[in-house]
């Protein structure tokens, strides 16, 4: 059994009280995360996480959808045009001479146009499958911001946290400097001040890390706060080449989709051609004649019908489909060559922001620290002031921020570089409901699909 003995605390400091129960509070914070209480998560990569968000989308069955819509399309515009069946009657009294004729009409496609919408299902087919590969390639560039984002945050999770524990140390020493009567009270409450707010930026940092758990997690459609990445920042460092982005242009993907919109324009010209073609229609009949005398008179009536296309002509149809089409040639030059441009800019950018990096966490990073530190120990001693300690904290903070800040800014240029070379806008992916968004635009996009062609 324990026991307790209390005693009378002589020279009661209400200062050192307060920074006792700081770093209570401190000490309570960190261990309640596992990551630095000692338990081991298991870190995901972002393969990983590609296939995980890639094997959950696929049980939508949205393209599965697609296709059978696109195959019912070819086999609709395969179709004949219905015929068309006709009864006439006259004389319908006995004292009346009878009239009764039975005729089918059957409009034939002597020009093409049941080709032509073929060619076209043909075609919005071939687009479904292209579709695809554009909504898994923004899907991988989706997982891949979001997996970056969780990084990023527990990197800054890490230097905030860091940043803490300098701040403690920094409060203690000015608590023992204001106990030998070096400092003032004034200085004891900024300190306390500035560790107060570090504790803030702890928690702040914190959540963000559990939000960006639970937005990468959502795309394998589950909330797990257990996923981690966990990764050093040399390796959270986005790996992507010139080689790497030259592939991704010679495979552009709204390239390929353009010219089948070009194909499209085509055979949607030609079924306008056929359709403003004057198609026959062929007509087969019998006329039975009945007399008073009740003399019945059956008669075989073989004809043929050729619509006159005086004013419709599909000129007008025609004449739109063309200048769609001239626009969609005109932009493909130029198009290829702001994309490379801007593709090539952001690159650029990268190994700027590479150099940069790698300057940072190879020397400033290191001075920053061993300064601070130093000039920590000589004010414990008294040989720095105050003040001395406090610019090089800010100076060592700052270098950690810009590290972070450097991360940033090379996964952004990443993101943008790859979803460009591809020809995806940078602005669908990167953003935390992309996903969402990717697939109510996909499920818009299925109930708006019809039918291309066919008889009626």
């Amino acid at each position: 059994m324990m026991s307790f003995k209390t005693s009378k605390v002589s020279n009661f400091d209400r200062s050192r009280i307060s920074v006792c129960a700081m770093g209570l509070a401190l000490s309570v914070a960190l261990y309640s995360l596992p990551v630095w209480a000692g338990e081991q998560i298991p870190s995901i990569t972002l393969s990983q996480a590609i296939q995980r968000s890639a094997q959950y989308q696929q049980t939508q069955g949205v393209w599965k959808t697609q296709q059978q819509i696109a195959t019912a399309n070819i086999k609709q515009a395969k179709l004949w045009v219905n015929p068309e069946l006709s009864i006439q009657q006259t004389g319908f009294n006995s004292d009346q001479e009878r009239e009764f004729a039975l005729g089918i009409s059957q409009r034939l496609d002597v020009f093409g146009e049941r080709k032509a919408k073929q060619k076209r299902a043909q075609i919005a087919q071939q687009h479904i499958g292209l579709k695809q590969q554009i909504y898994q390639a923004e899907l991988e560039l989706a997982v891949k911001y979001l997996w970056s984002q969780l990084a990023i945050y527990e990197l800054e999770r890490q230097v905030v946290q860091e940043q803490l524990r300098v701040s403690e140390e920094n409060l203690d020493a000015i608590q023992k400097r204001y106990q030998a009567g070096s400092v003032a009270q004034v200085d004891v409450d900024r300190a306390r001040l500035t560790h107060a707010e570090s504790l803030r930026l702890f928690r702040q940092a914190d959540l963000q890390v559990q939000l960006a758990k639970q937005y990468l997690s959502s795309a394998w459609g589950e909330r797990d706060q257990s996923v981690a990445v966990a990764l050093s920042p040399q390796h959270i460092w986005p790996v992507t080449t010139a080689q790497q982005v030259q592939q991704h242009l010679a495979a552009n993907l709204m390239e390929k989709n353009r010219q089948l919109l070009l194909l499209d324009s085509h055979a949607k010209i030609e079924q306008l051609k056929a359709q403003a073609r004057p198609s026959p229609t062929v007509n087969v009949g019998v006329n039975r004649s009945r007399s008073v005398e009740t003399n019945t008179d059956n008669t075989l009536v073989v004809g043929i019908s050729i619509p006159l296309n005086l004013f419709d002509r599909q000129q007008y149809g025609k004449e739109i489909v063309q200048a769609q089409q001239t626009q969609l040639e005109q932009q493909q030059e130029f198009y290829l060559k702001q994309n490379a441009l801007q593709v090539g800019s952001l690159l650029t950018e990268l190994q700027g922001l590479e150099v940069q990096f790698r300057a940072l966490q190879q020397t400033q990073l290191p001075l920053a620290q061993t300064v601070q530190q130093k000039t920590l120990q000589g004010f414990k001693v008294g040989k720095f002031a105050l003040l001395d300690v406090q610019q090089a904290t800010l100076q060592l903070q700052e270098v950690r921020m810009r590290k972070v800040q450097l991360l940033k800014d090379a996964w952004q240029c990443v993101l943008a570089a790859e979803s460009l070379s591809l020809g995806i806008d940078p602005n669908q992916v990167m953003n935390k409901d992309a996903i969402a968004q990717l697939n109510q635009s996909l499920g818009q996009d299925t109930q708006a699909l019809s039918a291309i062609g066919g008889g009626n």
